[in-house]
């Protein structure tokens, strides 16, 4: 009974806290519910009214208890709460928490920029690939820029304002691979629409192609041919076709033992068995590269509204073939031809005639039609070179028709005296004194031209009826004239190496005077390829701009000499642009990626 009492009057306590305290709770509970025992008689009535105490008061007591240990656990919290409250305001614990602000904000800045800068390399690649697809990546790592187009053309190319269009008549790469020449005429015709938008290029194969190349004919086109072709109207359309040997300048002896043992030139040689196969055949002839020249050339002609045809006149055992001067009007837009006067008519657009010094005499029927071009009908309006050589015989028939217009070669050569106006030798003299006129493209103030064995030109009149003549070149006052066949002195003084003969018709609405003119040289050599390209003088320049002069050609100023390929254009392979395409679209963001990452993550942790 007394162990009953204790155990009723003990504090009851469920905290969990103390596992061996609830094992004990739940033993007396679980006393509590047992049925009770008998009690004996004997035992106080009021003894008996608490052990038989209702159950909700002894949990009642329980959850007394454990309510007052949660209000103790709260207090507890709101205390450590307070003394961590207290820790922030400490010194120390704003200055922690300033410190992790402060790599906060650096984290977030160096992620920030690591995004922009590798959005601004993933758009310099999108920008660069679009740029190299349109624009080949090569680099011309010559030492004369030997595959880029010279300054004079880029200013000419600028001032196009028609559209024109190439067509290569070839695969590009087959074009390219073709040689190292096609390789460079495909590059400069890249960065020929690089400088005009008018400009535009296109590679057509003509097995795939079968209707473009019916448009220009059949019979008019072959594999490799490059056609340059404009509309400045509706009604004009010009075209200008380059073969791949105008691409390409032979060796002289090439063309020298070409013209001897096969009376070919090159360019009848190419007519004859296709340029593809000259070039394949002889390339190993080939000495300089003419693709800027043969493309300004046909821009010039094409785009020019007055385009001006030169015609060589041929068949009469000429002197010289003057190839230069051949290429040096083309280069600067003339149409040029190779006619045979012995069986050819003159064409009747042409412009201007050369007659390079014929050893054979023009039979009377052949200087008619000289004739008949420069009359033009009575219209005028017609040019005519002609130029003597000390080799040539007696040309009466040639000799007639230039008196008529006041000109006259004598049978002699002119030397000089003074050291400073002939070259190595008296009879290769150098020019003392030229006209203004027509020099609009010559860059000297003073310019100085070579004369090879020139024969003397007499002006028979100043003036006759609507003709009239006028020295253009003369030599020093110490030359003289000499016997061609003995050397001895004929005559001293002042001597004329260039002259022209001037006739004209009158308008008459308004009075305006049409010319038809003959410019006459003394020596065929002063035209030669040597010469012409002999920078120490001025021949170049001079006959250039002579000629478009009298000729009313506007585009001058333009002259574009071969240059001699003597290295490789540094192109890339396939191979090397896969590489730089990895590099740029790939390597190069990963690792500005992982460094930007670097930075980042040691910033946020300092």
């Amino acid at each position: 009974m007394a162990k009953n009492k204790k155990r009723g009057t003990q504090p009851a306590n469920t905290n969990k806290a103390n596992p061996e305290r609830s094992a004990e709770l739940e033993q007396e509970l679980d006393a509590v519910n047992e049925p009770a025992a008998p009690e004996p008689a004997e035992e106080p009535a009021e003894v008996k009214e608490k052990i038989s105490a209702p159950i909700e008061d002894l949990l009642g007591s329980v959850v007394k208890e454990q309510k007052s240990g949660a209000k103790k656990t709260e207090k507890t919290e709101e205390h450590d709460e307070d003394r961590d409250s207290d820790k922030d305001d400490h010194p120390k614990s704003k200055a922690k928490s300033k410190a992790n602000i402060r790599q906060i904000k650096h984290g977030m800045s160096a992620t920030i920029l690591t995004i922009i800068f590798i959005a601004a390399v993933v758009l310099v690649n999108v920008i660069a690939t679009i740029i190299f697809e349109r624009y080949p990546l090569t680099f011309d790592l010559t030492d004369k820029k030997k595959f880029s187009i010279s300054d004079e053309s880029i200013d000419y190319v600028k001032t196009i304002n028609t559209d024109v269009l190439i067509t290569v008549f070839a695969d590009e790469d087959d074009f390219c691979y073709l040689s190292d020449y096609t390789n460079q005429a495909d590059e400069v015709m890249k960065k020929y629409s690089q400088y005009n938008s008018h400009i535009s290029y296109r590679f057509v194969v003509p097995d795939s192609n079968p209707d473009i190349v019916a448009e220009y004919g059949v019979d008019t086109t072959s594999a490799y041919d490059i056609i340059v072709e404009t509309n400045p109207t509706s009604d004009i359309k010009r075209t200008r076709k380059i073969l791949l040997t105008d691409l390409v300048t032979f060796k002289d002896e090439f063309l020298q033992n070409l013209n001897s043992y096969y009376g070919m030139t090159i360019e009848q040689m190419a007519k004859n068995f296709g340029a593809l196969r000259v070039l394949q055949t002889y390339g190993s002839m080939v000495e300089a590269s003419r693709a800027d020249e043969a493309f300004v050339s046909a821009f010039m002609a094409v785009a020019d509204p007055n385009p001006v045809t030169a015609v060589f006149l041929t068949g009469c055992a000429e002197a010289a073939e003057l190839s230069y001067l051949h290429t040096l009007l083309e280069a600067n837009g003339y149409f040029v031809q190779d006619i045979d006067i012995t069986k050819e008519e003159i064409p009747e657009d042409a412009a201007l005639v050369i007659i390079p010094a014929p050893t054979k005499d023009y039979l009377p029927e052949e200087v008619q039609k000289v004739e008949d071009f420069l009359e033009n009908d009575g219209k005028m309006g017609k040019q005519l070179l002609y130029c003597a050589s000390i080799q040539q015989g007696k040309t009466p028939n040639l000799d007639e028709l230039l008196a008529e217009w006041g000109l006259q070669f004598e049978e002699a050569v002119v030397c000089e005296q003074d050291t400073d106006f002939y070259y190595q030798m008296p009879f290769n003299t150098i020019a003392a004194s030229v006209s203004d006129n027509f020099t609009q493209d010559v860059t000297a103030d003073a310019p100085k031209l070579l004369n090879l064995g020139s024969r003397p030109i007499k002006l028979l009149f100043d003036e006759r009826g609507n003709t009239g003549t006028e020295a253009y070149v003369t030599s020093n006052a110490s030359a003289y004239t000499a016997d061609m066949n003995n050397g001895e002195t004929i005559s001293n003084g002042q001597q004329i190496y260039t002259a022209v003969a001037s006739r004209a018709v009158f308008s008459s609405t308004d009075a305006s005077a049409t010319y038809s003119n003959i410019v006459a040289f003394g020596a065929v050599e002063t035209l030669s390829d040597q010469y012409l390209q002999n920078a120490r003088f001025d021949n170049r320049e001079y006959i250039l701009s002579l000629l478009n002069g009298v000729t009313g050609k506007t585009n001058t100023g333009i002259t574009i000499q071969p240059t001699v390929i003597s290295a490789e254009l540094y192109s890339l392979t396939e191979k090397q642009t896969s590489v730089l395409q990895w590099t740029f679209t790939l390597i190069i963001p990963a690792v500005v990626l992982i460094i930007g990452g670097v930075v980042w993550y040691r910033r946020k942790n300092r």
